[in-house]
């Protein structure tokens, strides 16, 4: 329940917002602050947040002038396959010159980390912090930070990246020789994860950037991660190549798979220009969230009428590319079943098989095919993509807020346990799960 002080505040055209700050920001307990229709309120309020945008820069400067990094915090830990828990961790500090601290006020959960919470693909070491999609406010910098300061509000890639390396020169900050990725830990060597109270993060300077005014925090927390995966699939599916150089043949495309990722990488499609998007998966719900989205809906679950649907919408060839978000061997060789001659496959989902079996080398150069995979470099289109839901590109309020179905809070550990087997099952219409320090 939110709180007389925290209450939606939607009515009158100058209202009083009381923020009660945690006990951790004592003494100064409580803030008031005048606000205008200008300030850009939230439409949903969550508890220990903020009631605006403006209120928020407020409640940030306030209480990171006040962080210390004595004591401890709360964090979803991991303990092996499906053995989450909430624990007690020392705050993070400042390590290195170019750290800074980030007072999480979102974090989610992501698809990626139902491989090593299954038990799939690299042993994570057991203990350390889980998550990598956050947003929050910085509340502790180092010597070297030049472009952040104390009290920003900031949205991060779900790695961390120098700017500077051979890679990020390249538009590849997801392979930062000196990067990493949080909440991923092997033999000691790596990051702490964001689904906590605080996060360390090293690079910053090179590894955030600012939250406009108009952006909430769902919103950031989605440009950190789901959305520049779902932009880099569309674009390594050549979707506006194809649409340029063809202008008057219908670009189409196939997303299979419609989690959150591939839900992102509808919108990134049709914003790449591809006039027919089809949607493929085997949970009604997501099917109807894509159609919501502008996709045509089709039931992977019925290959051959999935085959015939998509055979039947571009004329017999079958679709320009396919938009593959599962990272699974009977998901890419659908993906080039449904695939025209010459088209291409973008593989984004993370994948964990050491064999390659979903076609053999001859089945793709008899169809000329260009299969392309590979982690997505989020912070490479960062900056681009907030840009576009800041400028209200794909409407107000951004429309992949809704992949968000679940929100539980960071301190109950039965319903953050629940939340990961919901996930992982796909249980009651899970989508997507905030969690909320």
């Amino acid at each position: 329940m939110i709180s007389a002080g925290r209450r939606c505040l939607h009515e009158s055209l100058i209202r009083v917002c009381r923020i009660q700050a945690p006990q951790e920001f004592a003494p100064q307990r409580t803030t008031s602050f005048i606000l205008t229709p200008a300030a850009g309120l939230h439409t949903h309020c969550l508890p220990c947040q903020p009631t605006s945008l403006m209120a928020a820069s407020h409640f940030a400067a306030a209480s990171a002038e006040q962080y210390s990094s004595e004591g401890h915090m709360s964090a979803v830990t991991f303990h092996g396959p499906r053995n989450i828990k909430v624990t007690k961790k020392a705050k993070p500090r400042l390590e290195t010159p170019g750290d800074v601290i980030v007072k999480v006020t979102m974090s989610s959960i992501c698809g990626s980390d139902m491989h090593p919470y299954a038990g799939r693909g690299v042993a994570l070491d057991h203990g350390i912090t889980f998550g990598h999609e956050y947003t929050g406010f910085i509340v502790a910098v180092g010597d070297d930070i030049q472009t952040l300061k104390v009290g920003d509000r900031v949205a991060s890639a779900f790695s961390t990246s120098c700017g500077q390396c051979f890679y990020c020169k390249h538009a590849l900050t997801c392979r930062c020789e000196k990067g990493g990725r949080f909440g991923w830990i092997v033999d000691g060597l790596g990051i702490e994860g964001s689904q906590a109270e605080f996060v360390r993060v090293p690079m910053a300077d090179s590894t955030l950037i600012p939250t406009p005014d108009n952006v909430t925090d769902k919103e950031a927390l989605l440009v950190g991660d789901v959305l520049p995966t779902g932009w880099f699939c569309a674009s390594r599916g050549e979707v506006d190549r194809m649409t340029q150089e063809f202008p008057d043949d219908a670009t189409s495309a196939a997303v299979i798979g419609c989690g959150p990722v591939g839900l992102m990488a509808i919108l990134a499609a049709q914003a790449q220009g591809a006039q027919k998007v089809f949607a493929l998966d085997t949970v009604q719900e997501r099917l109807d969230l894509a159609q919501e989205f502008g996709a045509v809906p089709v039931h992977g679950g019925d290959r051959e009428n999935a085959l015939k649907v998509i055979k039947e919408g571009t004329e017999g060839r079958g679709v320009d590319c396919a938009l593959e978000a599962v990272g699974a061997q009977p998901t890419i060789k659908l993906a080039f079943d449904l695939i025209r001659m010459g088209g291409v496959i973008s593989s984004v989902g993370l994948h964990t098989d050491s064999e390659f079996k979903a076609f053999t080398p001859a089945e793709g150069y008899n169809k000329n095919v260009t299969y392309k995979n590979g982690r997505c470099p989020a912070r490479h289109y960062m900056d681009e993509l907030m840009s576009l839901v800041g400028k209200k590109y794909w409407g107000d309020p951004f429309p992949g807020n809704k992949i968000f179905s679940h929100e539980v809070s960071l301190h109950d550990e039965k319903a953050v346990q629940g939340a990961y087997t919901k996930f992982e099952k796909k249980l009651e219409n899970c989508t997507k799960v905030l969690i909320v320090p």
